[in-house]
């Protein structure tokens, strides 16, 4: 489908772009008024500005026994190419959580930053004070590029500084253009350091109504796979071995629903290889094929793998080599070396220097939660040491090029065991489940969740590993993704063990994914009562102790299994519960 054909076919979300004015539609003249919520066609236009439409869902319920309306709230995210911060940034943001926000960050599994708990009343203040940062919430959501992501640590300060220069990059040429933006939260005035070379609407690939759908870009090396490359509508992988050598993967997604067997989850298809100097020109082609050919129609078939599956892949190889005047190099992808979570102590990309990476709750920071004072040890951390942080593609947060001095010290401010014993002895030490785990945020906030995810991560782990003991493996380690429906944000497809929300209080069971990124998982079971989740895999669990754990990882063997054995072992599937959603938070 062209764009002269969604013109006369589209979606409502189509409409309102094409008369939005460049994404500015009314957000000023609501933004001046006393209403505690926007409107439902400005809250599609606020997705560009980095802003969600939410309410608190744990007290729906009681506000409308009072006769009270929603408690209405905004989400806004901050979009950090390669997730990097300086000590200066991450401090503004922090305090701007307890001025604006409910006194947390949020790091995401695409290495932003979101405040949640906001209002209406005070987004302009937030976004005016994250741009004050050089940050910028622009392009945070919405149908455009949205932030670039990029490992953490290639292994090399060559390596590294090749995928921020390129995140930078990525992240400033597709911007859409910006002047809505700079009108309505900083006055036209200030232009934040992020988007000052925004494209123009002529020089702009996007057009006037955007890309069909959301675009996420993921760049990685061939050392390892952190960010879950093949997720993307676009991979751009370096080769480790010749710099210059860039593996382009396409058609990426997560994002499915759970009744409609027409969507799915899907990993990106390897096209080749290009030298550097030919990126933009096959960015460029790939994002105007999406441009012109995705559906504007159906948004839940918009995404990029739908198009390349409805074309074909030759086909759409054939017009990508046609725009951008490069064919692809036959190159073999070698795979990833590692895995890849870059939690504790690793060598820094510059020599002598080191990287920490500290485990969080689901990228959640706060003094509420495990850690009565986290956020505060985390800040004070910062402030001692002469370091940058980096937010991972799993919502943990990384120190960066730190001296010995300020490894031990921040090691000791964060009193984590595990940093502390790495720090003193640089030993490897194997991850755990917990430490391996990660969930999406979900209820109270996500409007489209169907179950508990963050909030829940916790309980299914200490139940699972509790499982582990008892059919004595204490030390076992398994991979657990949990998200709260089937949009994926968490990338639950790609976890060795992906639990899926599918109602209030049951989920869907995915298993055999492997940890370098590079497999799908497929579907165990089907609408399991929360209760039962563990009890639903123990027969997969003992089939592993007894016969696999010395010998692969979780996701690895139960792929090796015969499938009709898997497919036996699976409980019965119940009703199947009523459930259409067909976007993502992430």
């Amino acid at each position: 489908m062209t764009v002269e054909d969604a013109e006369v076919k589209e979606s409502t979300v189509e409409k309102i772009k094409r008369e939005s004015n460049l994404l500015k539609g009314t957000i000023e003249d609501e933004l001046g008024t006393t209403a505690e919520t926007f409107t439902s066609d400005t809250g599609q236009l606020l997705k560009f500005h980095g802003v969600y439409l939410q309410d608190n869902r744990d007290v729906r319920s009681s506000r409308k026994r009072e006769g009270l309306d929603l408690e209405h709230l905004v989400m806004v995210r901050v979009a950090i190419p390669g997730g990097k911060l300086s000590a200066d940034q991450y401090r503004s943001l922090d305090q701007l959580s307890d001025k604006f926000g409910n006194s947390t960050l949020r790091l995401t599994t695409r290495q932003g930053i979101q405040f949640h708990f906001a209002t209406k009343a005070v987004i302009r203040e937030l976004i005016a004070g994250i741009n004050e940062t050089l940050l910028t919430t622009w392009g945070g959501c919405g149908d455009v590029v949205r932030n670039v992501v990029a490992c953490t640590n290639a292994g090399n300060s060559e390596l590294q500084t090749k995928l921020d220069q390129l995140a930078d990059y990525i992240s400033t040429s597709y911007k859409a253009p910006a002047d809505s933006y700079w009108q309505i939260w900083i006055d036209g005035d200030r232009v934040p350091q992020a988007i000052v070379d925004a494209p123009s609407i002529d020089e702009s690939v996007y057009g006037a109504t955007m890309l069909p759908r959301k675009f996420k870009i993921g760049l990685a090396t061939t050392n390892d796979n952190c960010i879950d490359a093949l997720s993307h509508d676009i991979a751009v992988v370096i080769d480790a071995m010749e710099p210059n050598r860039l593996h382009i993967f396409a058609g990426g997604g997560m994002g499915r629903s759970g009744t409609d067997p027409t969507t799915y989850a899907r990993a990106a298809t390897h096209l080749g290889t290009v030298r550097e100097g030919y990126l933009k020109a096959t960015l460029d082609a790939i994002l105007t094929i999406q441009r012109d050919y995705g559906d504007r129609k159906d948004r839940a078939h918009a995404r990029l793998k739908y198009t390349i599956d409805r074309l074909g892949v030759d086909f759409f190889e054939q017009l990508v080599v046609e725009r951008s005047g490069q064919s692809f190099a036959k190159d073999t992808f070698p795979g990833f070396t590692n895995e890849g979570d870059h939690l504790g102590v690793e060598e820094a990309p510059t020599k002598g220097r080191f990287n920490l990476g500290y485990k969080l709750p689901s990228g959640r920071i706060s003094n509420s939660g495990e850690v009565k004072d986290q956020r505060d040890r985390i800040v004070k951390a910062i402030e001692q040491a002469t370091c940058e942080v980096r937010v991972t593609a799993k919502g943990d947060l990384v120190f960066t090029e730190l001296s010995e001095e300020d490894l031990a010290k921040i090691s000791d401010l964060l009193d984590d065991a595990r940093s502390k014993e790495q720090a003193r002895t640089k030993r490897h030490i194997p991850l755990s489940t917990k430490e391996l785990s990660f969930a999406c945020v979900a209820l109270p906030t996500c409007s489209l969740a169907l179950a508990e995810s963050e909030r829940y991560l916790p309980n299914f782990v200490e139940e699972l590993q509790s499982r582990l003991e008892l059919l004595g493996a204490p030390d076992a380690a398994i991979e657990v993704r949990i998200t709260g429906c089937p949009n994926g944000c968490a990338r639950p497809y790609l976890g060795e063990l992906g639990v899926v929300g599918r109602s209030k209080k049951s989920y869907d069971i995915f298993i055999g994914a492997d940890r370098r990124g590079m497999r799908l998982s497929e579907q165990f079971a089907v609408d399991v009562p929360s209760s039962e989740l563990v009890n639903s895999i123990t027969p997969l669990l003992k089939l592993w102790v007894a016969d696999g754990i010395e010998k692969v990882n979780f996701g690895d063997f139960v792929t090796s299994l015969d499938k009709d054995l898997v497919t036996s072992l699976a409980p019965a599937p119940r009703r199947r519960r009523p459930l259409s959603v067909q976007g993502e938070e992430n």
